[in-house]
């Protein structure tokens, strides 16, 4: 079972072997015994240690013992769990340095190893200690997060904010409050040192109002009388941009402390169950740096073999081996790119899904006050909805309510809305003609097109005047360019249009430009406004 990953930069001032140096004398503790580094930093192939684990080592060197660059090292210590038979825990600490000036990467893996499924004991998320020893000793770069406590307070709320949003946030950010004493359900520097270079930890200091701090940056993001929110990176969903959160309660946190397991802990596990893996496939393994090392060899047998005349006959040989790694190794690259891929376009969904849920459920957590976040984006909808009802919609909030209501079946470009919004300004008069139109495309239209019939069958839902699949003049480049609308990275001219009036004229004139996206049932809207010149 895969229990920690985390990765790190440092810019040590005696290189790898520095860190080599720490990781042999954390080992020896550990064991209760002496570990030579030099030894482990040129390669181990398996010591057993007086508790009864078993240490090894893997390097890239040079025949002179020197270091192969891009230098890799791997060591990885084995021992059993003290309280549960059946069960070994396994660390693995790699290192990368593409030259001796450059910072060293290093990756570490916590993971256990059971004899069979009958052992089935709780594991309680830890991290392995050395790794706050080379947070303290090692100088990882500043961009590392968990490196200090952050507070926020009624002045740094909108950097805070700003923070949470930013979509280049690759971390988590947790945050504790303080309960009516007080007193905080753990302290704030003993997180940090657990969570160091997986996530920042934010601490609302007691004398802070939070009713004032959520004002600024919402509910969804505060926390308050002892609770912990762990707040995820944005991820991108079709239409918009949401972060998870996790809130632990004051009665969750008692919970978790009655039934002998600690905060750290819990909040660790919340993080590394979406860390973990990702953080693995960056990991230097062991098989990682036994690859480079055979790939080290093998370059050398053929420079040896090209020079020595009773030895060309293995050249060809020797060429294809090496081919054969460095193809397993693309195929390998290959593989964990399109897993990632398709991470994240599950992290879209559930983004997508997420964002509607907290859109449309109407919770209320804790407090008969109503989320600001919830209210902002159910109140354009709610005015949307009177005012279809009241039969004098906006163009714009025609659109919006369709979109709303058939998210897996329109999809709405900005462009879109932007047209709208200029026909409103230009007091564009026929909102209710607008939502009778985008309701048979997204209901009739698109079940027609949906059931396999053809265009032409289709579109007699709009009647005799209400749809045309071209233009009726020539388009030049100019309005080629005017009709033509970017999704998914790909331009679609869209001739295809709904219409309703034919005067020049913002007021009294619409166009809907549209494409039906076959593979994805899906029609995208490009513009949703006046006439487009030809």
């Amino acid at each position: 079972m895969l229990v920690y990953a985390n990765r790190f930069v440092f810019e040590p001032e005696n290189g790898p072997a520095q860190i080599i140096q720490l990781t042999a004398k954390w080992v020896g503790q550990r064991a209760s015994g002496y570990v030579d580094a030099g030894r482990l930093s040129e390669g181990i192939r398996e010591l057993h240690l007086k508790d009864g684990s078993t240490l090894s080592s893997r390097v890239t060197l040079n025949e002179d013992k020197s270091a192969a660059y891009p230098y890799l090292f791997c060591a990885r210590l084995s021992h059993g769990d003290d309280k549960v038979s059946g069960r070994r825990w396994v660390t693995e600490i790699g290192l990368r340095q593409e030259a001796s000036h450059l910072p060293v990467e290093c990756s570490i893996l916590l993971k256990t190893d059971e004899v069979s499924a009958r052992v089935t004991s709780p594991i309680q998320v830890t991290r392995p200690k050395l790794i706050q020893q080379l947070v303290d000793t090692c100088h990882p770069v500043g961009q590392t997060p968990g490196l200090a406590v952050k507070r926020l307070d009624a002045e740094s709320a909108a950097a805070f904010l700003h923070e949470v949003e930013h979509k280049d946030r690759h971390y988590p950010l947790v945050l504790i409050s303080s309960d009516s004493s007080g007193h905080t359900p753990v302290t704030p520097e003993r997180l940090r040192s657990v969570l160091v270079g997986l996530a920042d930890v934010v601490n609302i200091p007691s004398a802070v109002d939070t009713y004032e701090l959520q004002e600024t940056v919402g509910r969804r993001f505060s926390a308050f009388g002892g609770a912990i929110n762990i707040i995820f990176p944005m991820r991108q969903g079709e239409r918009e941009a949401f972060c998870e959160t996790v809130l632990l309660r004051p009665s969750d946190i008692k919970n978790i402390q009655d039934s002998g397991l600690t905060i750290e802990s819990e909040v660790l596990a919340a993080i590394t169950h979406r860390a973990n893996l990702p953080y693995s496939w960056r990991h230097i393994s062991t098989e990682a740096v036994s690859q480079a090392i055979l790939r080290g060899q093998l370059a050398r047998m053929i420079d040896r073999a090209k020079s020595s005349d009773d030895l060309t006959e293995y050249v060809a040989l020797l060429q294809e081996a090496d081919k054969e790694l460095r193809s397993k190794d693309d195929e390998s690259i290959k593989l964990r790119e399109a897993i990632e891929a398709r991470e994240i376009e599950v992290r879209k969904l559930q983004a997508d899904i997420s964002g509607l849920k907290h859109s449309l459920s109407g919770r209320q957590s804790g407090s008969d006050a109503v989320d600001s976040n919830l209210e902002s984006a159910l109140t354009p909808l709610r005015e949307a909805i009177i005012s279809v009802l009241n039969e004098e919609p906006s163009l714009e909030q025609s659109l919006e309510l369709i979109a709303a209501l058939f998210p897996e079946r329109l999809v709405v470009l900005d462009a879109a809305f932007d047209s709208a919004k200029e026909s409103d300004r230009g007091g564009f008069r026929y909102g209710n003609k607008a939502f009778e139109l985008l309701s048979k495309l997204a209901v009739d239209y698109w079940k027609a097109l949906s059931d396999g019939k053809g265009d032409q069958q289709a579109k007699s839902v709009f009647g005799q005047n209400g749809y045309a699949a071209n233009e009726s003049s020539v388009l030049s480049n100019d309005g080629r360019r005017r009709r033509t609308f970017s999704y998914r990275g790909r331009d679609f001219l869209m001739e295809k249009h709904l219409k309703h009036g034919v005067k020049d004229s913002v007021a009294e004139t619409l166009r809907i430009h549209f494409e039906w996206i076959a593979n994805e049932k899906k029609i995208v809207v490009g513009h949703c406004g006046k006439h487009l010149d030809f």
